[in-house]
């Protein structure tokens, strides 16, 4: 072993390796984390010079990009990727949108992606991964609704077992467009619009209306799961699961978190079915025959990582060590953790 390697290094190992994710507002702390566990890492996320709180290329597209660039400006984009790339000597670019369009631009520096550009499409398509998952126990019912006379259609055949309506947008993250469909009071989505629950006349009502404006964008439906919900925190090497974090999160606000779990062997599954590499998630929740069902996988760490990491499950660190070459596959530990974390609200005074 050569002076300073580290056991289980791969001998191409990168000391000093400059990060860059190209946006991730969720990501700054991933970041602090991956600094903390390997020091010699320059790691830097575009979100906005007001919100970094380190140095680097921070800016987004659109605070680098010009103010009368369309924000489809694909070509635009990637010269400002190319160029921010060679003004701060970045070494490995991880991006978090526009990732197909990178990995084939022929870039200077590396770039990770946690799957195939094929993949990463059908993973934030839910009707489209609901559909790969068919046959599966974890796979959750989706229908496909293009026009309003498609929802009217699901809810008239909607079994009247008690089960609630859930509607999404067909393509989406951080839950936005999300509504239960369910007999509650007619203001309930205007008094308590948090709880995300309307009646699905009024829904249905919406629709019509927004179709007299012009076509709606294809949304799914899918039964209400009660929960409660598990989210898994994978880190995966091309389709292989290395370790990971899985987190209730409970009736009294804590989560609870362990390194074992009963849905490892479905996780596993997932895992080389889609080919996941690198630090993402996936989120379970618990249906009514108490089976559990995947609602999604995030090709992205979640920024409940954190808390895993917190309380020694070193999925961020490890990550850090694969990405460097510091770590091997094979080198990485599965320490074993069953634990609860509650949080509580600080207050900080902000210098100006």
């Amino acid at each position: 072993m050569r002076p300073g390697a580290q056991p289980g290094a791969q001998p191409g190992a990168q000391a000093g390796l400059r990060i860059w994710f190209n946006r991730g507002y969720s990501l700054a702390p991933i970041a602090a984390l991956m600094r903390v566990a390997d020091p010699s890492l320059d790691v830097f996320i575009s979100v906005s010079p007001h919100s970094a709180l380190h140095p680097g290329p921070t800016a987004t597209w659109i605070d680098g990009g010009s103010a009368e660039a369309p924000a489809d400006d694909l070509d635009g984009y990637l010269d400002w990727v190319r160029s921010t790339i060679a003004d701060n000597a970045i070494d490995l670019l991880i991006p978090t949108r526009h990732r197909s369009a990178i990995a084939a631009a022929g870039l200077s520096c590396r770039v990770h992606l946690p799957a195939s550009a094929p993949t990463l499409a059908l993973l934030d398509d839910k009707f489209a991964f609901a559909q790969a998952v068919v046959g599966q126990d974890y796979h959750l019912p989706t229908s496909l609704i293009s026009t309003s006379d498609d929802l009217a259609a699901v809810l008239a055949c909607w079994p009247d077992d008690g089960t609630a309506v859930c509607v999404k947008p067909r393509h989406g993250v951080n839950g936005l467009g999300f509504w239960q469909l369910a007999d509650v009071a007619p203001t309930a989505h205007l008094q308590d619009p948090d709880r995300r629950r309307i009646q699905p006349d009024q829904y249905l009502a919406a629709l019509r209306h927004q179709e007299r404006r012009g076509p709606i964008n294809d949304l799914v439906v899918m039964p209400y799961l009660p929960g409660p919900e598990i989210s898994f925190d994978v880190l995966a090497d091309h389709g292989q699961l290395l370790k990971y974090a899985a987190r209730t999160k409970l009736a009294n606000g804590c989560q609870h978190i362990v390194s074992q779990h009963p849905l490892e062997p479905s996780v596993a599954t997932i895992v080389a079915r889609f080919g996941l590499h690198g630090l993402v998630n996936a989120q379970f929740r618990r249906a009514v025959d108490d089976s559990w069902k995947l609602l999604e996988i995030n090709s992205r760490p979640a920024g409940g990582v954190v808390y895993a990491e917190q309380v020694g499950c070193r999925l961020v660190a490890d990550w850090a060590g694969l990405l460097t070459g510091r770590l091997s596959a094979a080198s990485v530990d599965r320490s074993v953790v069953d634990t609860q974390v509650s949080f509580a609200t600080t207050v900080q005074r902000v210098v100006t």
